[in-house]
């Protein structure tokens, strides 16, 4: 089977070695087949083609009908692609427990963080992390203002599917929303809507603020503003709601 450089890259980015990337493509393009097939039409030496299915398997790339004899089967990218996915968070979620439950308290201890820290983000992915971060603490409000409320714009799509499941009081400022999503938003969720909304700013609980700047297409050149001050969050919260006021209710 041929595949592009960057489908196979991506593939070694997942975790898979040469030989999995080739046995696991062998059963997307042939279907289900007994190990000897896998081995012939992937090229990976019989001697090693059951090592490789079982770590396929583990990995969650295929799966193993235990018949006589045994086929092997490959799951749908798009299954893979959720469960690798699904496996990546919670593998994040809990080393980043760990990391911060025992590195912060020292970090805070040797620079001598204070609530009055502003701190300037930058970078797409090292903003979006922030958000995500400020998402999974909320407990009583969220404040969220953003262009357009939809799944079809990198980076936002994820902030979006994050804020659907905060538990908290949500209020969202936006000047268009997608009919697919209004059908998916909790019914305790407030949305309004304005004929422009610029850039994107967060304000959670009260306590914590980003506001995203976009200075151009490169990643490196999106800047974020993130400060845990009482009086930044403040400043943020009245100018949201002085357009909250003027905006539609969805």
């Amino acid at each position: 089977m041929s595949v592009s450089e960057a489908t196979l890259k991506a593939l070694k980015q997942l975790g898979l070695t040469e030989y999995e990337t080739q046995a696991y493509l062998a059963l997307v393009a042939g279907g289900q087949m007994g190990a000897s097939d896998v081995s012939t039409k992937s090229k990976v030496p019989y001697s090693r083609i059951y090592d490789v299915l079982g770590r396929l398997e583990e990995k969650q790339f295929i799966q193993i009908k235990r018949t006589k004899p045994t086929t092997y089967i490959a799951k749908a990218p798009t299954e893979v692609m959720r469960l690798v996915r699904l496996d990546w968070e919670g593998r994040l979620k809990e080393s980043s427990k760990v990391v911060i439950e025992e590195l912060q308290p020292l970090f805070e201890k040797e620079t001598k963080v204070t609530p009055r820290d502003v701190w300037v983000v930058h970078g797409r992915a090292s903003i979006l992390a922030k958000s995500m971060e400020m998402l999974d603490s909320a407990k009583e409000e969220v404040l969220l203002s953003l262009p357009s409320f939809d799944l079809s714009t990198e980076d936002i799509d994820t902030i979006v599917e994050r804020v659907l499941l905060v538990k908290a009081r949500v209020r969202i400022l936006t000047s268009s929303i997608t009919e697919a999503l209004k059908d998916m938003i909790p019914e305790k969720f407030e949305v309004r809507t304005r004929n422009r909304v610029f850039g994107v700013g967060l304000v959670v609980d009260q306590k914590d603020t980003l506001l995203v700047l976009a200075g151009g297409e490169e990643s490196d050149e999106f800047l974020g503003i993130y400060s845990s001050h009482a009086i930044f969050a403040d400043m943020s919260s009245s100018y949201f709601e002085s357009l909250w006021k003027d905006s539609t209710p969805l």
